[in-house]
């Protein structure tokens, strides 16, 4: 049922975005008179076809792409009363703004997605911590903590869940920064004090790293009494016979009363086979589960693949709730649009450099896995998964890589700085160079999906 999730999700998610970026080719390009004879989703065999006006619309089998035809000599015979219509013939400036439309439109679309985001709500989880990892960069600077710390803000910029401080964490990895500057306030509102905290550990390169609990934040949550919710398919749980509304009394003839105590068990003991003593419909029952085993960077921990069942009364402390008025949100999508673009831009130049590794480039497979995974997850989730895709295919399509838009743009700047086009030969021999690259590109993200999937 995953595999099916991630296909349906995959192919969604690119056709939207595809339609969004051919969509800013077509309109800019009837909006400059320029004749457009096909708009394609997708490459390969056509399926469907329809024909307004003097535009055909095609659906193909391949949903890796698409593509915007315009009336051109270049590609072959164009009726005469079409010539002055046609690509070719249109001035630089024009032909220009076409090529740009594309990916403009996938970062206006994702400032538009992640706008609309804000405007419905961001609910998230406080970033709340009570204890700290001990000999971590946390314990250093909280060395005698004994109460709940709530973080206000990192490096100047406010953070209302957690995933804000993992997100502003990243940023700060990425451009290569030791430390960062938190904003602690006492859960209790009685004391306030800004730390700095050391980064070094942390690797950008690992990605099972978990950046959180290496510098030592334990997220406080209410404590639940260790009853199960959810259970993840093919998990240690499942085959062991639990069920969600199980209330686990005791491990190995140990009494467990809380999901924290019982978290830390499991933890402390990957690959053991561990007595559960459940109590299932007033009834009493031993189970006999053997605990499966993640391998993080730092360490290794016992895993079971269960949730709990959270009183929702007790959380509601701990939970955020942000909604924002239509220009509030437009602000605020602008400036996670601006953020994800500079750690997009950052991560590729440190690429090219050699100081962040190529292995974070994810491919089709990893993409259509989140594409599951988010569309499951609700509309907000999907359409995150969507502004971050378009934001990256907007990115990348400027690069100024010959068959990508910015290597069209590349050489329309040659030509008004010299004056007259680039040459048909040397701009075929770019446009094969160009291909080889996007292919070797796309067969080594393919690569890291592989290698990412082999390694869980």
């Amino acid at each position: 049922m995953t595999i099916v999730w991630s296909i349906f999700g995959f192919v969604v998610a690119l056709s939207i975005l595809v339609t969004i970026h051919e969509w800013g080719h077509f309109m800019t390009a009837r909006l400059l008179n320029i004749k457009v004879t096909h708009f394609s989703i997708g490459f390969g065999k056509v399926f469907l076809k329809r024909q307004w006006g003097e535009t055909r619309y095609q659906l193909a089998w391949i949903p890796l792409g698409g593509y915007v035809r315009f009336a051109d000599e270049r590609e072959g015979d164009v009726a005469e009363q079409d010539l002055p219509r046609a690509f070719n013939r249109q001035s630089v400036y024009k032909r220009f703004a076409v090529v740009a439309a594309g990916p403009i439109i996938n970062l206006l679309f994702a400032w538009i997605a992640f706008s609309f985001i804000y405007f419905s709500g961001v609910t998230g989880i406080k970033p709340v911590f009570d204890q700290v990892t001990p000999q971590s960069a946390l314990a250093e600077q909280l060395p005698n903590n004994d109460q709940a710390w709530q973080i206000l803000a990192l490096n100047g910029h406010p953070v209302l869940d957690w995933q804000e401080v993992h997100q502003s964490l990243l940023q700060a990895l990425v451009n290569q920064q030791e430390t960062v500057i938190l904003a602690l306030r006492a859960f209790n509102g009685a004391e306030e004090r800004s730390l700095v905290l050391n980064l070094q550990g942390l690797d950008i390169n690992q990605p099972k790293q978990q950046w959180l609990s290496m510098l030592g934040f334990q997220p406080k949550l209410p404590d639940s009494a260790p009853v199960i919710n959810q259970i993840s398919p093919e998990s240690p749980a499942e085959l062991a016979g639990l069920k969600p509304r199980d209330h686990i009394l005791e491990v190995d003839g140990h009494a467990v009363e809380t999901w924290s105590e019982l978290v830390h068990v499991i933890q402390v003991n990957p690959n053991q086979t561990m007595m559960f003593l459940i109590e299932r419909d007033q009834q009493v029952l031993l189970k006999s589960v053997t605990l499966g085993e993640k391998n993080l960077v730092e360490r290794s921990i016992g895993y079971l693949g269960a949730t709990v069942m959270v009183d929702e009364q007790a959380l509601a402390a701990y939970r955020t709730t942000q909604t924002y008025s239509i220009w509030q949100s437009l602000e605020k999508g602008g400036q996670h649009t601006l953020k994800m673009v500079d750690i997009t831009v950052e991560m590729i130049r440190q690429m090219i450099l050699g100081t962040v590794s190529a292995q974070n480039i994810s491919g089709p497979m990893s993409i259509a896995e989140y594409s599951g995974e988010a569309l499951q997850n609700g509309t907000v989730a999907f359409l995150s998964l969507l502004g971050l895709l378009s934001l990256s295919i907007g990115i990348l399509n400027l690069l100024p890589i010959p068959v990508l838009d910015g290597g069209h743009l590349f050489f329309y700047l040659i030509e008004i700085i010299k004056g007259s086009p680039v040459s048909e030969a040397i701009e075929g021999v770019a446009q094969k160079l160009g291909l080889a690259m996007i292919l070797a590109l796309t067969f080594f993200a393919l690569f890291n999906d592989v290698v990412r999937i082999s390694n869980g």
